[in-house]
């Protein structure tokens, strides 16, 4: 689901790395009862198929668990390290990193035999999709929705106040300016701020640079990095309005509602949170691909399904994965979460591809396929629970004109290259 949702401290790497030689048994036959760990909550698009499962694989009980996010985050190591954790999990692709490097995600290469429902895995998904659920040349996830970023903005103020779409950086910022120069008070129709990596990385992949180089060491304080935390800067200076942990709700819906956001860059679950935190502004809001830079970009997140090393029964865990996979199950991830199904299958269905009345009659999925062919995961290292904080810290204290990005960015990539050296 990719809500950037930030990992817990280092005391979850130092559960993880006593794992690393904590293999569990082979794939063994598909049968027997599978323990599946969920975090959707009450909108899961997993929970509601399982009978059907049931009934078409009479020899496999499914056994399910809900927790919450968080919880997720912090149970599921600890789980591992005990060996008491699930057959499968779904688990946020920004904890991927940390659970790959340190081996306590199952071989899904060796377990798929390189296919998901008969099919080889490499025409199921879009390229960024294969690069993020692979980590040193195997798959160890199957991406299950995804996250990458796209605009969001207000039709109906756009085309009141003769604001073009923007399709650039330039226009992007003028439009940005625009917005608040014609807004009806103060602090109204705003293009929304967030301080953290992932909205950064929007704009570094963009302005042709990465977060760390081909050796592991930082490569976001280039003149890449610099000019894009710059842009970003600007465009908060230009008519942004500054959402940082203390505004509470890190969507922004409270803003979204009383009229300060008009435009923001976010993932295809915020579609859902639209239509059901603010069903009044249906038909005012319009999703087009995000301004492009140098070149267009984002960071890919999501919600990938996993088996731990620990489990006892990956081939029938990896059969109920499959299922979960199949077109027709993928469509429950929009139905029911309002979360972009990950398949290219899934995302060319007539459900998703047809026009949607409180996007205008647009169809935004198709937006968010395209953003998905050129997205890139964050770096798999063991320790990107560190790295993510530091730039997070470093583009908070830019936006917040306590540094300026050069230095922001520059004291950021010491503390990671002395986290990496250390």
């Amino acid at each position: 689901m990719g809500r950037g949702t930030r990992l817990a401290g280092g005391g979850l790497v130092a559960v993880l790395l006593a794992l690393a030689g904590c293999g569990g048994g082979g794939a063994g036959r598909a049968e027997g009862t599978i323990t599946v760990w969920d975090y959707y909550g009450g909108s899961t698009p997993i929970k509601p198929v399982i009978a059907e499962f049931e009934r078409a694989n009479p020899k496999i009980k499914v056994k399910y668990e809900a927790y919450d996010y968080d919880t997720m985050r912090e149970k599921y190591a600890t789980a591992v390290g005990a060996r008491t954790a699930p057959d499968l999990a779904t688990l946020d692709m920004t904890w991927i990193s940390t659970y790959a490097a340190t081996g306590t995600l199952a071989d899904l290469s060796k377990l798929s035999g390189g296919k998901i429902n008969g099919e080889p895995v490499e025409g199921q998904y879009a390229r960024g999709a294969l690069a993020a659920m692979k980590y040193k040349g195997r798959y160890v996830t199957a991406l299950y929705d995804f996250d990458a970023y796209a605009l969001y903005y207000r039709r109906d103020i756009f085309k009141k106040n003769g604001i073009a779409v923007p399709g650039n950086w330039e226009q992007f910022k003028a439009a940005v300016a625009k917005l608040a120069a014609t807004a009806p008070s103060p602090g109204k129709q705003r293009f929304q701020v967030l301080p953290d990596t992932f909205h950064f990385a929007q704009f570094l992949f963009q302005g042709g640079g990465e977060i760390l180089n081909g050796s592991g060491k930082s490569a976001f304080a280039g003149p890449a990095g610099i000019g894009a935390l710059t842009f970003y800067r600007d465009l908060l200076k230009s008519g942004g309005v500054y959402w940082g942990e203390d505004q509470g709700d890190t969507s922004g819906m409270p803003g979204i509602k009383d009229g300060r956001i008009a435009m923001f860059l976010n993932g295809p679950y915020m579609m859902g949170v639209l239509k059901d935190g603010a069903p009044e502004q249906k038909g005012k809001w319009a999703v087009v691909p995000a301004p492009v830079g140098v070149q267009q970009g984002s960071y890919l997140g999501g919600t990938g399904l996993s088996i731990p090393v620990t489990s006892k029964h990956k081939a029938a865990a990896w059969k109920f994965a499959q299922f979960l996979l199949r077109p027709e199950q993928q469509l429950l991830v929009a139905k029911q979460a309002g979360a972009a199904p990950a398949t290219t299958a899934a995302l060319n269905r007539p459900e998703l591809t047809a026009p949607d009345p409180y996007f205008g009659g647009d169809a935004p999925f198709k937006v968010f396929l395209a953003a998905m062919t050129t997205a890139r995961p964050f770096p798999y290292v063991k320790n990107w629970t560190d790295v993510d904080k530091a730039i997070s810290d470093g583009v908070t204290a830019a936006l917040l004109g306590k540094k300026a990005p050069d230095r922001a960015l520059g004291d950021a990539a010491r503390e990671v290259d002395g986290l990496r050296e250390g």
